[in-house]
């Protein structure tokens, strides 16, 4: 399976963004903005449950990424990009990240140094390039990373097939047989088999581990109710106390 790791530029951002690609001559269907952190590389499908418990355990130790993107910036001569450069005090947890995360299967030789970065245009000339930086000299916005999500490469396109929130999981259960809860808006693979649906569409899903094996899971609506539940009926209540309360909505600066 060819994945990827990436912090994904969340909502309204990411629409503002795709306006930017889109202005570029980017194609917008082929993966969403976001910050590379792991770039594609090749698992055997027996490994993608290391790769996804490594996310996991990797985020439950990193606090949410405050960060600014921009102003546009390029890696020419070298790779004709223009991208958003990634800066403030959160950088340092962006390489935190790829560190912890850059290890067994995803432990690959470095072609270049890692420059945290959100592409606008994989490949342009050199005068659309100066004149982009230019346009482009003003543009900053201030975005909050709250997950990493893993991506999959189907028919050349990239999509989510979990994501893991930087925050610790509930643990019940101490001291016995420990149960770690966890939520996410994605169902990762093996969630969505025990669950017995391929897509599990859903705002949230909750789920309980045993040692790593799914015991309990649950899809719950944005406004923090459980809509369905499947597993261990004692662990009920304990999922819903992960579903994230609905905030006010975020703008653009």
């Amino acid at each position: 399976m060819r994945l990827a790791s990436a912090l994904l530029i969340p909502e309204p951002f990411a629409r503002e963004i795709d306006g930017l690609r889109r202005a570029m001559g980017e194609s917008l269907e082929r993966v969403p903005p976001h910050v590379t952190i792991i770039p594609p590389v090749n698992v055997r499908e027996e490994a993608v449950g290391e790769v996804l418990s490594l996310h996991r355990h990797a985020a439950a130790t990193i606090a949410p990424i405050a960060v600014t993107l921009g102003p546009a910036t390029t890696f020419h001569p070298v790779n004709p990009v223009v991208y958003l450069d990634v800066t403030g005090a959160d950088v340092a947890l962006v390489r935190s990240l790829r560190t912890a995360l850059s290890v067994g299967v995803l432990d690959r030789p470095a072609d270049h140094e890692f420059v945290p970065h959100a592409t606008i245009v994989e490949s342009t000339t050199p005068e659309r390039i100066d004149a982009a930086l230019v346009a482009l000299a003003d543009y900053r916005v201030e975005v909050t990373f709250e997950s990493v999500h893993v991506l999959q490469e189907q028919d050349r396109q990239w999509h989510p097939i979990a994501e893991a929130r930087f925050e610790s999981p509930l643990v019940v259960g101490r001291g016995g047989i420990e149960t770690e809860i966890s939520v996410s808006s994605v169902a990762e693979p093996d969630v969505a088999e025990f669950m017995g649906d391929e897509r599990v569409e859903s705002r949230w899903v909750v789920v309980a581990r045993r040692e790593g094996a799914v015991v309990a899971a649950a899809c719950a609506s944005a406004g923090g109710t459980l809509e369905r539940f499947v597993g261990d009926p004692d662990l009920e209540r304990q999922l819903l106390k992960v579903v994230p309360i609905p905030g006010p909505t975020t703008s653009s600066q």
